[in-house]
């Protein structure tokens, strides 16, 4: 952004802010309840960096999908690899995509006590009722899928009263969604609670070629519902259900780096989901309280693409090329856990410690299918064998199986030492079993005149892990309205392996890599952090600071490799020595009964130390690990039902990949959301990038024009979306 757009948008901020200071009387900010522990407590009592998104924040932050929110999380970052982003980072770790082999992700992603690691892009905003983030390893609570962090997503629950809501939306690109949500009693003892949203746009893309403006669009239907049944004697089971069709497209690169695509064959990047969780809870007795989680997802995804960003004329009359990608997967989860929590009369140590144990199993199984045809022409040099001078034809199909076992044990503590001193202790043992099968006819590699070289085979593992993590955690409570706490969390994920390794290995092409990087160890992260909270000025102000080391053993770090032509690549994840420092801050202060401001703040240094595949980069930092992340906001709402909320959203630098060096630019983004509610409407007016600044939301740097054979590498990017305006009205009757 150029300085005198951030100069308007302080503006904008600072004529908020007057308004809003001319009201009367403060109100005292309430308490955030964390729902993502094995007990909801407040943000206070947590010991740990965390970030609670509301469903007022949700609501008033003009988004549609989670992906819009990660700017009011400090040192969050995502990949912009998909249609829907479905990577995502903390701290600087998190994986950026997953092109070929088994799921592996850094940050766990849950909605509604279901599992969506690395699938989690089809997290519509709608009917949420709350977002937990919490930064740092949650490896006690959730195991191997947060060695980073994790996002729990929790959508509406059923309310004591009847209620109903349906929302209607447009906007430019062609933007147009409705929403409906229905919830109450259906009698005594059983409520419900059900939802259903539709979302549609343009994708921000023309494609002068098909005469098409949609080919990178979306079609995105959510559909969430909820049944509460109390029981006698204080039980309860909550049955949760979801639904998901994102039927989106995925023409998104541009050989120019510009909004104009060029693809005569779109991707497309779908994702239907059913899922479901039963979690039952009650008293054993007053000592001992028992909680069983079900859950089980099934997900069918597609994600395809033009390989080669190009149609048959964009190289004429020198060559004409046709590359694309077809990438089906079946997922299948299955998980069960049963946890015993310490009741009103089963505190322990004197009634000083509070305690939980348990045990967790799960299966996941996911079904991969890769073909990647290609054919190049090449009118001037034979340079390729074929039926024809000039004329190569490639083609690589994979089909793989994975399976995995997990089997986990766990404890934990929460004791008052003191008044004033406390105790958070936390531990898990978790055993990994999988089984890893593929086949594949490969001849996308080539020698070094050009030549291709037919590779055909299977890889077959069976690794399996005994993985230790926990966390403790000293808390010192000055007073009512301060606290301080030092955490020390391990941190652990699985091994794995690089299956298209071993095809380039046969093929006798190999780089910088040997057969001892076809399979890697598991990582452990261990996170050493201090923090402060703290209520001000009569609870009207709160802050939240946090800083951090984290040292990561046998980190997992990943890059690509081409080998040839826009197919002719390989992802390798290999072992090396990571860390990363920073700080995280964040505040909101309730400025009067009108204005409520908010500051979010994180700084960040990473550093690859160690590095045996790719030296050169020891001392550099690690990808998609902006050195900071800002968010300043205001929002004012008026006892006459207006109401308004100013983004202004910051990131530095971060370099795109550890394979090379090439960088994005540092952006600032702002979002404004300007309403009016009266008795069951409400009218909203809203922006998202309202100054249009270009930025890069994921960048490659790699061959992808002819002659392949001595081809220049090139830094591609693609832009994040554009300036969006539009209007929502909803009608809201009961709760």
């Amino acid at each position: 952004m150029t300085s005198l757009k951030f100069r308007f948008a302080t503006a904008i901020l600072a004529v908020v802010v007057f308004t809003g200071v001319q009201g009367a009387g403060q109100q005292r900010l309430p308490d955030e309840i964390v729902v993502s522990g094995y007990r909801s407590m407040t943000t206070f009592e947590l010991d740990n960096s965390v970030s609670v998104l509301d469903e007022q924040t949700i609501n008033q932050s003009a988004v549609e999908n989670f992906e819009e929110l990660v700017h009011l999380i400090p040192n969050m970052s995502l990949s912009g690899e998909g249609s829907r982003a479905r990577y995502f980072q903390i701290r600087g770790v998190g994986e950026r995509e997953q092109y070929e082999g088994a799921p592996n992700p850094s940050v766990g992603y849950i909605i509604d006590d279901i599992d969506l690691s690395g699938i989690g892009g089809i997290s519509s905003t709608f009917d949420l009722q709350q977002i937990d983030v919490l930064r740092g390893p949650q490896s006690a609570r959730y195991g191997s899928s947060a060695l980073a962090g994790i996002v729990y997503v929790q959508s509406a629950m059923p309310s004591d009263e009847f209620g109903a809501t349906i929302e209607l939306g447009g906007g430019t690109d062609d933007m147009w969604s409705v929403g409906a949500a229905v919830g109450g009693p259906l009698t005594d003892s059983l409520g419900g609670r059900m939802s259903v949203h539709y979302y549609e746009d343009n994708g921000f893309r023309d494609n002068p070629f098909l005469d098409k403006d949609d080919t990178n669009g979306r079609e995105e239907l959510s559909v969430r519902g909820k049944l509460s049944f109390e029981f006698a004697d204080n039980w309860n089971a909550l049955l949760s259900g979801l639904y998901t069709d994102y039927d989106n497209g995925y023409d998104a690169w541009s050989l120019a780096n510009n909004d104009t695509v060029l693809s005569n064959q779109p991707g497309e990047d779908s994702q239907k989901t059913k899922a479901g969780s039963l979690k039952f809870s009650g008293p054993l007795s007053s000592a001992v309280d028992f909680v069983s989680i079900t859950s089980a997802a099934d997900s069918d995804i597609v994600f395809a693409y033009d390989a080669d960003w190009a149609n048959r004329d964009t190289f004429l009359p020198d060559y004409q090329v046709e590359y694309s990608s077809h990438n089906p997967r079946q997922r299948d989860t299955l998980s069960q856990e049963f946890r015993f929590v310490s009741g009103e009369d089963g505190r322990i140590f004197g009634d000083t410690t509070e305690w939980v144990a348990g045990i967790y199993v799960s299966r996941l199984e996911e079904d991969n299918q890769i073909t990647n045809p290609g054919v190049y022409v090449d009118f001037d040099d034979a340079s390729c064998p074929g039926p024809f001078p000039g004329f190569c034809v490639s083609q690589r199909d994979v089909d793989s199986e994975y399976e995995a076992d997990t089997y986990a044990v766990f404890a934990g503590i929460e004791s008052r030492l003191t008044e004033k001193l406390g105790l958070s202790v936390g531990l898990r043992f978790e055993r990994w079993d999988a089984d890893y099968n593929d086949s594949w006819v490969d001849n996308s590699y080539f020698d070094e005149d050009f030549n291709p070289i037919m590779v055909d085979g299977n890889n077959s593992f069976s690794p399996d892990e005994n993985m230790l993590g926990g966390h403790v955690a000293l808390s010192y409570d000055w007073s009512d309205e301060l606290r301080g706490y030092a955490r020390i969390a391990r941190g652990f994920k699985a091994g794995g392996f690089n299956p298209s390794l071993a095809a380039v290995t046969d093929a006798g092409i190999v780089g910088p890599y040997g057969p001892e990087q076809i399979s890697y160890d598991p990582e452990y992260l261990w996170n050493y952090e201090v923090g402060f909270k703290a209520d001000w000025l009569d609870g009207t102000l709160q802050t939240d600071l946090s800083v951090f080391y984290m040292d990561r053993d046998d980190a997992q770090l990943s890059q690509s490799d081409q080998f040839g032509d826009p197919n002719a690549f390989i992802f390798v994840t290999s072992n090396g020595e990571a860390n990363s420092y920073g700080v995280e801050f964040s505040s909101v202060w309730q400025a009067t009964d009108s204005l409520r401001l908010h500051g979010l703040l994180g700084l960040l240094e990473t550093e690859i130390d160690e590095w045996a595949v790719r030296p050169a980069v020891e001392g550099r930092d690690l990808a998609h690990a902006p050195a900071y992340t800002l968010n300043v906001s205001a929002t004012w709402m008026s006892p006459q039902g207006w109401y308004a909320r100013l983004d202004i959203n910051a990131v530095d630098e971060y370099y795109f990949d550890i394979s090379h060096d090439e960088k994005s630019e540092s952006y600032e983004v702002v979002n404004l959301h300007v309403g009016k509610e009266w008795d069951s409407w409400a009218v909203a007016l809203w922006g998202r990038n309202i100054f249009d600044e270009e930025y890069a939301a994921r960048g490659f740097y790699f061959a992808n024009e002819p002659p392949y054979a001595d081809a220049q590498t090139t830094l591609y990017t693609r832009s994040g979306d554009p300036r969006q305006v539009g209007l929502t009205v909803n009608y809201r009757y009961g709760k």
